[in-house]
């Protein structure tokens, strides 16, 4: 799941879904204008989450950071809040 930023419209969407789809690799992508996400299901030993970030960045949209432990990650202070 990408979180994304920048988008003004669904017309915004449709230019990140072809921009992932595009890649070899991604076998499935729903973007959200609405909630400003991108599922992308893709083949890991053709292409990278890496890849598929700097892709909609190159596309002129932003990759939003993620709220503290919504990705996953956590400094472990906070107990995971």
């Amino acid at each position: 799941m990408l979180k994304l930023a920048g988008m003004k419209d669904a017309q915004c969407a449709e230019v990140i879904a072809q921009t992932l789809n595009a890649i070899n690799g991604v076998n499935d992508v729903n973007v959200s204008f609405s909630s400003n996400r991108a599922s992308v299901t893709f083949d890991e030993t053709l292409t990278s989450l890496p890849l598929l970030k700097q892709a909609v960045q190159q596309a002129g949209y932003e990759i939003a950071k993620p709220k503290h432990g919504e990705d996953g990650e956590c400094c472990g202070g906070c107990g995971g809040s």
